[in-house]
């Protein structure tokens, strides 16, 4: 399996905190990420600004390899999947599709969400406003209610982490409350939100070769 992992139970069900910003759920064989954002460099170079014309490919390539790694039934992407209006990112993740035919993914459609139903038609990929099963319910936004574990993104979280010698670093987090856990942004070119660190909550940050949880 791939390096890095942390291994946590929520709702005495094992999940494995990926390096790469992503969960595998073991016992439903599910690979589960939010954020990607596909897109977003050409919707800022439309802009003028002067972003790497491959910037999507590396979120499409870490796609490739978690699911080479990992071997999941379902791809569960808790929205945000594509950044805005339709252009030629989204054939790389169709062509992905195709590639995982027998693969389902199934997007939790978030606000960015915004292209025809059409552009969605592909035989492998499903979308709903959220799932629910015994113990978790799935959505983009976090939810009010309570009850069961709401399992989500679109908030892109993250820590400042200080150093002895007052040096300090930005990285993104898994943050698991009482009620939510939040999954960091997948995509490369999406931001961070910094939190504050509550008593409460569990922070487990990502360099993007471990997971290690916080203290």
């Amino acid at each position: 399996m791939s390096e890095g992992f942390l291994e946590i139970e929520l709702c005495g069900e094992s999940f494995y905190l990926l390096p790469q910003k992503a969960i595998y759920r073991s016992s439903k064989k599910q690979l589960i990420l939010s954020d990607v954002h596909l897109g977003k460099a050409t919707h800022f170079r439309k802009q003028g600004l002067a972003l790497p014309a491959s910037s999507h490919l590396k979120d499409i390539d870490k796609l490739h390899f978690l699911i080479d790694k990992w071997k999941p039934q379902t791809v569960l992407i808790l929205g945000d999947l594509f950044h805005s209006d339709y252009n030629k990112e989204w054939l790389w993740f169709k062509a992905l599709l195709l590639q995982y035919f027998y693969i389902e993914f199934i997007l939790i459609e978030g606000n960015h969400d915004i292209l025809d139903n059409d552009q969605y038609s592909m035989q492998n990929l499903l979308k709903a406003e959220l799932l629910e099963d015994e113990h978790f319910i799935f959505s983009h936004e976090p939810l009010k209610e309570e009850g069961k574990l709401n399992i989500c993104g679109h908030i892109h979280p993250g820590i400042r982490i200080e150093g002895m010698a007052k040096q300090a670093e930005k990285l993104p987090c898994f943050h698991l409350t009482k009620t939510h856990f939040i999954l960091p942004a997948f995509g490369y070119l999406t931001g961070l939100f910094l939190l504050e660190k509550e008593p409460a909550s569990n922070y487990f940050i990502t360099t993007g070769k471990k997971v290690i949880k916080l203290f």
